[in-house]
């Protein structure tokens, strides 16, 4: 293929002249040649080299970087495409090496060619998944294997977030990588409270699961003093472990205390070592946080400011009911509320929400 070899500084300037004059190969990209110049690819009907309109510029026979389809249906044979035209899956989830997709019933007979195509569109996917819906009381999705690029089924993977890894399985546990930012907003309320409070915070995370928001926290220097972290999921409790422990090895701060427990988290007050213990307590368990809330307060230390950051399912006309049953439940120990808020993070149904409430409270000693 002909390529006008360009300095590297100018790239932009011969693609955008190349382009204008209806001389560029768009179905190749550009070419990354020797000594720091770029190879920009030519139609056949391009002028010849030497013209006067290269300025100089020289030209080289190589290779193209034929660019892809640019979406995985595109990979189907043409018949198939069109046959199903309009009905092929149009949103899918990745979980590190994993991607998941929704099959409806009348393409189940076709999920080969999708995953097939799908692995094709995607080098770094290593397992596509059929979602079969949530299940159970922790309510994990039901996930079924339909083609692995290396025969490697397992549904173990690790995933990036901001900035830190972790080691997750949406076959066994509830992961949300949409609940990325609230998770960084959670780091930045924790360091507004560690600046109030002049020290090294202590987190409650009864609902951890396989512990993003352990991530955030335990990545900012000197955060937190320690944690009290946990599920009532045996599998998520697994992989917590596997998490705090590397994130850990990457810190140079020491935590006291630093438990994980696999216990309902309503219990966890009653337990000498947990009461009044925490200054930082998040509540996730969206269909019954605010229910818990009254088993849940005692958790947090008595005399100084704490902080409650919490997650819902609420009705969209409820807010006002939401936040007075959310302030009876404090209210209710005797506590002082400095301030409250909720808001809306995302739609859940057509009448339901996702909200996020924070509170911040000192208990009287």
């Amino acid at each position: 293929m002909r390529h006008l070899s360009v300095p590297s500084a100018q790239t932009q300037t011969w693609l955008d002249f190349c382009k204008s004059n209806s001389w560029l190969q768009s179905e190749a990209g550009v070419l990354p040649l020797d000594d720091g110049r770029k190879g920009i690819p030519l139609l056949d009907n391009a002028p010849s080299t030497g013209d006067s309109v290269w300025k100089g510029m020289p030209e080289v026979i190589a290779q193209g970087r034929v660019k892809g389809p640019s979406h995985w249906t595109q990979r189907l044979d043409d018949e198939l495409f069109l046959q199903m035209k309009g009905d092929w899956p149009t949103a899918f989830e990745v979980q590190g090496d994993i991607q998941i997709v929704k099959i409806e019933p009348e393409l189940q007979q076709f999920e080969t060619s999708i995953a097939e195509a799908m692995l094709q569109q995607s080098p770094n996917i290593r397992l596509i998944c059929a979602d079969e819906g949530v299940q159970g009381d922790f309510r994990i999705r039901k996930l079924r294997v339909i083609q692995s690029r290396d025969d490697d089924e397992s549904t173990l993977t690790r995933i990036k977030e901001n900035g830190y890894s972790l080691w997750v399985d949406p076959a066994k546990v509830y992961f949300s990588i949409r609940l990325s930012t609230q998770r960084i907003n959670t780091a930045i309320s924790a360091t507004k409270l560690s600046q109030r409070l002049n020290r090294g915070i202590v987190v409650c995370d009864p609902y951890a699961g396989v512990g993003p928001s352990m991530g955030a926290l335990l990545t900012e220097q000197g955060l937190l003093a320690g944690y009290h972290v946990g599920d009532l999921n045996p599998a998520a409790v697994e992989l917590l472990e596997m998490n705090v422990d590397y994130l850990i090895s990457k810190s140079d701060d020491s935590f006291t205390p630093a438990t994980i427990r696999c216990s309902d988290a309503r219990e966890w007050a009653l337990d000498d070592e947990l009461t009044e213990s925490c200054d930082l307590l998040l509540v996730n368990l969206p269909h019954d946080s605010i229910g818990h809330l009254p088993e849940l307060i005692p958790l947090l230390r008595k005399g100084d400011i704490t902080l409650l950051r919490g997650w819902a399912i609420i009705e969209k006309d409820e807010f006002d009911s939401q936040k007075q049953l959310i302030t009876k439940a404090i209210e209710n120990t005797s506590a002082v509320i400095e301030s409250i808020t909720i808001e809306e993070i995302k739609g859940f149904s057509s009448s339901k929400c996702f909200a996020c409430f924070e509170v911040w409270l000192t208990r009287p000693i």
